[in-house]
């Protein structure tokens, strides 16, 4: 009885943790791109995750480079070469701002 009771106290922070971060406006996006160079598959892969996050986000992000309202964290890529292409993994944090 006692194991159950710690386990469902476990359970209930980790929902409690979850709905925090889920209120502070952000969401994890990931893309993977193929292009001529890393830097062209980190480009593409971007621009598949600020899609994923709003399409209207999209036209600004091209003519700027900068996602309106958000701030972008954690950006990280793997990249590895694939033949004569790159492919990047790529993933991303987006928060509104505000």
């Amino acid at each position: 009885m006692k194991a159950i009771r710690i386990a469902s106290l476990a359970l209930a922070a980790t929902l409690a943790f979850g709905v925090s971060g889920a209120s502070a406006g952000c969401v994890n996006k990931g893309a993977v791109a193929t292009a001529g160079t890393a830097k062209e598959a980190k480009w593409y892969a971007m621009e598949t995750m600020v899609q994923a996050v709003s399409w209207s986000l999209w036209p600004g992000w091209l003519s700027t480079g900068k996602v309106e309202g958000y701030s972008v964290r954690n950006e990280r890529y793997r990249c590895n070469p694939e033949g004569g292409q790159v492919t990047c993994h790529g993933r991303a944090t987006f928060c509104t701002k505000g």
